[in-house]
């Protein structure tokens, strides 16, 4: 009987020592990240038949267990993917915004300096001081324009380099996941979890979780952990390593691929790119969100700009005549659309692209892919449908841009090819002139009314329209027994073409606007007869600056965004809509951030250790030692009682 006493006592100071380490294994852990809480399960050991019943044989320990909760798991590890994206891409729209945002500075500033620059050479066509600082403050706007995009290309390569510091993450622990599967595997073949395993194996993924959005699925005591639509990073002890590689459409920017298996060296066509749809999540997932649907699109619209003031103004100086009395040329160059075929293209050929109107040039890039019978022209930012180009037509324009395939030869089914019409003008912007003689200030056409008119009728100054040819003075003599001008050479009056010598019918109560070869002017009111009106080449105007105050007034002209915005409006809403942005990611963040610590607060309520239970549990477990140790001792009393009665 003291036998059984002895070992009932002995398996229960061997549960309270199971339940004590556990406890203290608890404790020391608090604080260990993706530790999770430890329970001992006990159950009763078998009784001994007798004639009087079953005799109790104690407790024993059976296995320890981890109270852990998948659910919550999950749910921690899926809002550590977005809180990780969000944050990630909030950190850099606000680099961004912080480079664009003050708008004292910059691209801004630059433009309106120039804009007041026209107004002095207009006041004061013939003053070379006026003309060399406008000079000065064109080449400050392309030094400005050059710098943002060298901040942008600089903020292009940072996605780069953090991308495969990311990558190099998601392999270092994909692998170690995959290792883990393969010892805790092993380990299990005993009958018993490897809790410590098991610990840093979820942890694992958690830590995955912040650099990519994965899914596990449990088989077999494995975790095969997947990414976008099921690619695998890991199934069972095997793991598929990424790498990063120049993006096939754009080589300017990294993508992410599937390494090579056997080791051997990839091409283009050899390798298995991953779509940006399978790379959400994570930092992987914010970098690329900033990439595809921030920075591109941003530099995009800024280069569009940039474009649209070049060729606002180098039309307009068209329109004059410089310091030399010679037709203005360029004053700036913003370079052409830029077009890339795909690296995987498996045909030749390249389409052409040019802007239809410069001054309302594209805002976004285009993906031309051809699907066999047609081209479809697509945004690759949106994924939004264009249009589509006839190969029998051989060109179409779309937004402003016009493709032609025309002379494409060898293309091939699931041929893409990237055009971007201005992203590249930032770094290609650049003055064509240092020289100020150069600035077309004078119109090339001056009115007047000849001195001796004796009527109320007057003519406007000249209005000059692109493709402008005057090789001959205009003369008009008003006849008031004809009703009407006669003027020495062709014109036309409202849309009515009248040779010379011919009589141009007149209404004081309308007047008239006469036009020839691009030149145009506006005589109104009551003329007398025989008075005259002239609208003569300008030889020699130096002091004229009615073209530069009709480049000056660009600054108002609203060309941008379908006519509804100015230079100066649209750079507005440019750098709006990436502050409306970066509010918009800085409350996504937030708010992330937020989800994240409730998601792990509820995950904790669960797993994590508390320490007052542990202290509790340790009074209980040095209690329940104490009390099977005096079991123990009553036990050998009533042995060696016993014993006494045999001596």
């Amino acid at each position: 009987m003291s036998n059984n006493i002895f070992s009932i006592g002995l398996s229960g100071l061997n549960a309270a020592q199971w339940g004590l380490t556990t406890t203290g294994q608890n404790i020391s852990n608090a604080a260990t990240p993706g530790y999770t809480l430890e329970k001992v399960s006990y159950q009763e050991s078998p009784g001994q038949f007798t004639g009087s019943g079953y005799l109790g044989g104690g407790v024993q320990a059976v296995t320890v267990t981890r109270q852990y909760s998948q659910y919550l798991t999950t749910q921690v590890n899926n809002t550590q993917a977005s809180s990780s994206a969000a944050s990630t891409y909030y950190s850099l729209i606000s680099q961004l915004n912080n480079l664009v945002g003050d708008p004292t500075k910059g691209i801004a500033q630059g433009i309106t300096n120039y804009f007041s620059g026209l107004q002095s050479v207009a006041n004061s066509a013939n003053s070379s001081a006026a003309r060399q600082s406008l000079m000065s403050n064109a080449q400050t706007l392309a030094d400005q324009i050059n710098s943002a995009g060298e901040q942008y290309d600089q903020l292009r390569q940072s996605v780069n380099t953090q991308l495969t510091s990311a990558v190099t993450q998601i392999n270092s622990y994909s692998q170690q996941i995959a290792d883990l599967n393969k010892q805790i595997n092993i380990a299990t073949a005993g009958g018993q979890q490897p809790n410590q395993l098991l610990d840093q194996r979820d942890q694992l993924v958690t830590n995955l979780s912040s650099m990519i959005g994965v899914q596990v699925v449990q088989q077999d005591g494995n975790y095969n952990v997947f990414i976008g639509n099921g690619q695998p990073l890991v199934v069972g002890n095997t793991q598929y390593g990424l790498q990063t590689a120049p993006s096939p459409s754009d080589p300017s920017e990294l993508t992410v691929a599937f390494q090579s298996r056997d080791g051997s060296t990839q091409t283009p066509a050899t390798t298995q790119y991953l779509d940006n749809s399978a790379l959400t999540g994570g930092v992987v997932g914010g970098l690329i969100d900033f990439r595809t649907q921030t920075l591109d699109p941003a530099q995009a619209q800024l280069g569009a700009i940039a474009t649209s003031f070049a060729s606002q103004l180098n039309g307009q100086n068209a329109l004059g005549v410089d310091l030399n009395g010679v037709k203005g040329g360029d004053l700036f160059a913003a370079g052409a659309p830029n077009i890339l075929a795909n690296a995987r293209n498996k045909g030749t050929g390249t389409p052409t692209a040019s802007i239809v109107d410069g001054t309302q040039p594209p805002t976004n890039d285009f993906t031309v892919s051809f699907d066999g019978s047609q081209y479809t022209v697509t945004d690759p930012a949106s994924g939004q449908k264009l249009g589509t180009i006839d190969p029998a037509v051989g060109n179409a324009t779309i937004n402003g841009l016009k493709i032609d395939v025309s002379g494409m030869t060898g293309v091939q089914k699931g041929d893409s090819f990237t055009i971007q019409p201005t992203r590249g003008a930032l770094d290609a912007f650049q003055l064509t002139t240092s020289n100020g003689a150069a600035i077309a200030a004078a119109s090339p056409a001056v009115t007047s009314a000849a001195s001796a008119n004796t009527g109320t009728a007057s003519i406007s100054s000249a209005t000059i329209s692109k493709g402008y040819s005057m090789t001959a003075d205009i003369s008009l003599t008003y006849d008031s027994a004809a009703g009407g001008f006669k003027s020495n050479v062709a014109l036309n009056v409202g849309g009515t073409a009248y040779a010379a010598g011919t009589t141009i019918p007149y209404d004081a109560s309308k007047g008239m606007t006469v036009v020839s070869n691009g030149v145009s002017a506006t005589i109104s009111g009551t003329p007398k007869n025989n008075d005259v009106f002239n609208v003569a080449q300008n030889k020699g105007g130096t002091s004229d600056g009615s073209n530069a105050l009709a480049m000056a007034n660009l600054v108002s002209a609203k060309s941008l965004n379908g006519g509804t915005d100015t230079l100066t409006s649209s750079y507005a809403g440019y750098v709006n809509t990436i502050g409306n942005q970066t509010n918009q990611l800085k409350a996504t963040s937030s708010a992330q951030t937020a989800l994240l610590s409730q998601a792990t607060t509820a995950q904790q309520s669960v797993q994590g250790v508390n320490l007052n239970e542990e202290a509790a549990n340790l009074i209980q477990y040095q209690q329940l030692y104490q009390a099977n140790s005096k079991v123990i001792q009553t036990a050998a009393t009533l042995f060696q009682s016993l014993l006494g009665m045999f001596n």
